[in-house]
């Protein structure tokens, strides 16, 4: 709004495809969790996100209005996504040893609104970053863990560090803007 002459294409694209987008200069910017860094690539952190689970609604643990991370070994999860590494799934992995926990992964699949339409047809429980719980999919409640409210997952943008252009300072100052927000 700031910018109304600016114009915004959204891409879906896998980690390694913004990369080598960025590289390439065919995007300007991407958006993505867990970057490990790279010497020709800035990465601008926009928010952790708290973690929650999302169970149908027919599941034992969507009675609990909220969710022991320990629950997570007796049930088989469904993880995302696929693709370049480090990735959502070593994070969840990493949280569950750090919890004393052993999952039952089931599958790994490429985003969460695959991984949430598993979980609405009963193929499992997932666990998904609080800007997914927005997601609406028939028989899906979300919970937070009660014992794990410090497990986060981060959200970032990623550009090149030799892109100088106004537009991206300008969408760099408006992150850093709403990262200081209160309510962030």
């Amino acid at each position: 709004e700031s910018h109304p002459d600016v114009r915004v294409v959204l891409n879906t694209m896998s980690k390694d495809e913004q990369i080598e987008a960025l590289r390439q200069k065919r995007i300007m910017l991407a958006f993505n969790r867990i970057i490990t860094p790279l010497p020709d690539l800035e990465t601008e952190l926009i928010i952790k996100e708290r973690l929650f689970l999302a169970v149908n609604e027919t599941h034992p643990l969507s009675r609990q209005a909220s969710v022991s991370f320990m629950e997570l070994a007796r049930h088989p999860l469904v993880l995302f996504p696929t693709g370049a590494r480090p990735n959502f799934v070593d994070r969840i992995v990493q949280l569950c040893q750090n919890m004393g926990v052993t999952p039952q992964i089931s599958q790994v699949v490429g985003d969460a609104v695959t991984g949430m339409a598993l979980v609405a047809g009963g193929f499992g429980i997932t666990i998904v970053p609080k800007s997914a719980t927005t997601i609406s999919l028939p028989g899906v409640v979300c919970r937070p863990f009660r014992d794990a409210i410090s497990a986060t997952v981060d959200l970032s943008c990623i550009y090149r560090t030799d892109d100088h252009s106004p537009i991206l300072q300008a969408f760099l100052a408006s992150v850093q803007k709403f990262r200081e927000a209160p309510s962030n």
